[in-house]
């Protein structure tokens, strides 16, 4: 069984009248909305909008509704497109400006919106025209600017309608995400703060993401204090705090009202506009641009996890995905286990100890399999017909890995046991019957269907061990499909040389490498 969160809506429908409140004359307010004042700040909730596009009089080239050649809309955003638009949408990115919106600009932290444009007739309705996908919306010093997609079907429709009304509708599901993790991310901020660990950043991924944001903090949490945090947090969300906004104008970089806290992260080109202080009931007042729940009772739950200087959190609708898809990873790993949703941790650590073990024991019998394999090397060293140069292949895929092969040829290397002591002190010196001076063992593994296949030269002599795998690799690349030349990949030094061999190893391979192995131990390299 799995646990399913039904969809139902966490925040109210209407945004109570004190959320907006204003410390200067509000009639001194243009039509022209500034950010700081635009509608999606004034009123949270508010998901659609009529507004005049601001000043366009002459079309496209107004200076408010603006094509932008050549750029894309991941570019343009920075956020990501709206969820449910294509991939690669047609037509050009422009920009539009209105009188009012209620799309929000990113900014404080928190991406920008998306939605559609409509495009309205004279007598307000939409009309037969297709909606216009906006794909983010852009602060530029005091205006908002949104990044629209226009089809170039659209395009004359658009130049036409430049001074008419037209309707936005925000992605409320996107919104809605944003404005809760923020919310919760102010909360979060405020509690901290009671206890002397100011918030140096924070952090949080678009819509549809489910990643968990984070504040960064100038110290890591013990996981007591994170608990205390958590379960603050959690009661002021109980007690469903209101939240509400007060709005100063800015004078000089700073700004009119009581002035009880800085104005802090103020972005340098925003002058000659307001200011505005998140108030959350008996708990916290700060400076921000972003979009705020009405009441914390909104914001759901607030777990948090710790790593050094980064205390994650989720809230609100992402809160409910999160734990949804983590109900489901938990049945899905209850299933794997063969065990109930509350053993899961047991059973893990219980396969966990299991492979470890399993490790411990494949090592061990790699160590011994290898020795085996070795001293059959060995053996094959008095042959005459050898000549000091010993192949050895496997197929086998148990040991199909740089460690074994490894293991093999260094320990054939230096060994020297009294049954072969004799026979190395004889082939010191280079003779006819015995052209290679040195030991040299050459290991290559194989397993069917096993790809890359693997090679090791080793020997005491580094450059005889190089001019081997030099040899060697010239030949399988020769036996390759034109333009698969480069077959063989990898160096080494000190006399171990360890490389990859591309493409399929079949029965070619193995003859081919059979004969220069032999053409080696007659002639040399």
């Amino acid at each position: 069984m799995t646990l399913t969160l039904a969809p139902t809506p966490i925040v109210r429908d209407e945004t109570p009248g004190d959320y907006w409140r204003l410390k200067f004359d509000g009639s001194t307010i243009p039509s022209k909305k500034i950010v700081g004042l635009l509608a999606c700040q004034r009123k949270a909730n508010k998901k659609k909008g009529s507004a005049l596009p601001s000043g366009a009089t002459s079309g496209a080239n107004s200076g408010t509704v603006t094509p932008i050649p050549n750029e894309s809309a991941a570019e343009a955003t920075g956020s990501g497109s709206r969820s449910g638009t294509p991939a690669t949408p047609a037509g050009r990115l422009w920009e539009i400006e209105l009188l009012d919106t209620v799309i929000f600009p990113e900014g404080g932290g928190q991406p920008a919106d998306t939605g559609l444009l409509h495009l309205l007739d004279p007598n307000g309705g939409r009309g037969a025209h297709t909606p216009l996908v906006v794909e983010g919306c852009l602060r530029k010093k005091l205006d908002s600017v949104h990044l629209v997609r226009v089809p170039a079907e659209m395009e004359g429709v658009l130049e036409s309608a430049a001074g008419n009304d037209v309707e936005v509708e925000v992605d409320w599901e996107r919104r809605m995400d944003h404005m809760s993790l923020h919310t919760a991310q102010h909360l979060l901020s405020a509690v901290l703060d009671t206890k002397s660990l100011p918030t140096l950043s924070w952090s949080m991924t678009a819509h549809p993401s489910l990643e968990t944001p984070y504040v960064e903090l100038p110290r890591a949490l013990t996981w007591a204090e994170a608990k205390e945090v958590e379960d603050t947090c959690n009661r002021l969300i109980a007690e469903a705090k209101r939240v509400w906004i007060d709005v100063s104008i800015q004078i000089d970089g700073g700004e009119t009202g009581d002035g009880d806290r800085e104005s802090r992260g103020i972005p340098k080109d925003y002058a000659g506009g307001v200011i505005r202080h998140v108030n959350i009931d008996a708990t916290d007042r700060n400076a921000c641009c972003g979009t705020q729940l009405p009441h914390l009772a909104s914001s759901a739950t607030t777990p948090t996890s710790l790593v050094p200087t980064k205390l994650y959190f989720t809230a609100g609708p992402r809160a409910l995905r999160f734990l949804d898809g983590a109900s489901r990873t938990l049945s899905l790993a209850a299933q794997a286990l063969a065990c109930s949703r509350g053993n899961v941790v047991e059973r893990a650590e219980q396969a966990d100890a299991q492979r470890k073990e399993l490790i411990s024991a494949s090592g061990e019998l790699k160590k011994e399999l290898a020795r085996w394999v070795t001293e059959k090397a060995l053996a094959q060293v008095s042959k005459e017909e050898n000549g000091n140069l010993i192949w050895v292949h496997r197929t086998e895929r148990a040991t199909h890995d740089f460690d074994f092969l490894s293991t093999v040829s260094a320990t054939f290397t230096t060994s020297a046991s009294a049954s072969t002591s004799a026979s190395a002190s004889t082939s010191a010196t280079a003779t006819p019957d015995r052209p290679l001076t040195e030991r040299v063992i050459v290991l290559s593994s194989a397993p069917a269907e096993a790809r890359p296949a693997l090679l090791v030269v080793h020997s005491k002599d580094d450059k005889l061990a190089k001019a081997i795998k030099d040899k060697l690799a010239a030949a399988l690349d020769a036996l390759g499909e034109e333009g698969a030349k480069g077959r063989v990949k990898g160096g080494g030094a000190k006399g171990r040389y360890m490389c990859k061999v591309d493409g399929k190893w079949g029965k070619k391979e193995t003859e081919r490498f059979g004969e220069v192995l032999d053409e080696i131990r007659d002639k040399g390299v």
